[in-house]
């Protein structure tokens, strides 16, 4: 009976001793997988933060753009659509010249207090333009969004109404600022 007890108690110790192991084991696994969840979960807070700073950014861009009032600087004559000459007064990129001429057909009009040109070559849209009209002069830039925009090319426009039916004024090109093409414009409203 001795031995019999001395033996039980024995694989009580082992049994609970494995049993205890066991446990050990499944926490620490337990516990790896609850830091790799939260490794994930701190990966996706970032992510969320950066893309919270991001539509900030665009928030902020957005309404600093819309807060220019620039209703007072409406003139309904320069809606429509317009024949424009271009001759190259200065180029000192390859493949234009000075003398060069093109001619395209500009669409104006006004969408959220912004000037909007959409340039059209043929029947097919090249470019479109935004910008600004105060005190009878139209500053304008390339769309970066337009179909054709080349990220390393800036492209600026700057038109003065002469009358109602007409408009001059100055194209610009500067590609990554190492050369520049500048056309004058001679505008003529269609009818």
């Amino acid at each position: 009976m001795k031995w019999t007890s001395i033996l039980l108690f024995i694989l009580v110790l082992f049994t609970s001793g494995c049993d205890s192991q066991k446990k050990r084991r499944e926490l620490n696994e337990k516990e790896i997988a609850l830091n790799e969840k939260e490794q994930r979960l701190l990966l996706k807070e970032k992510t969320l933060e950066i893309k919270e700073q991001e539509l900030a950014k665009r928030e902020q861009k957005l309404d600093s753009s819309l807060k220019t009032d620039t209703i007072g600087n409406f003139n309904p004559v320069i809606i429509g659509k317009w024949s424009v000459k271009m001759t190259c007064t200065l180029a000192t990129c390859p493949g234009s010249a000075v003398g060069d001429t093109k001619t395209e057909l500009w669409d104006i009009s006004y969408q959220a207090n912004k000037v909007v040109v959409n340039a059209l070559a043929g029947d097919k849209l090249v470019r479109v333009y935004i910008g600004n009209f105060t005190n009878n002069i139209i500053e304008l830039e390339e769309n970066p969004d337009s179909a054709d925009s080349n990220s390393n090319t800036r492209m600026t426009v700057r038109l003065q109404i002469t009358d109602d039916l007409n408009m001059e004024g100055q194209r610009e090109i500067a590609r990554d600022n190492e050369c520049r093409v500048v056309y004058s414009l001679q505008l003529a409203k269609q009818k």
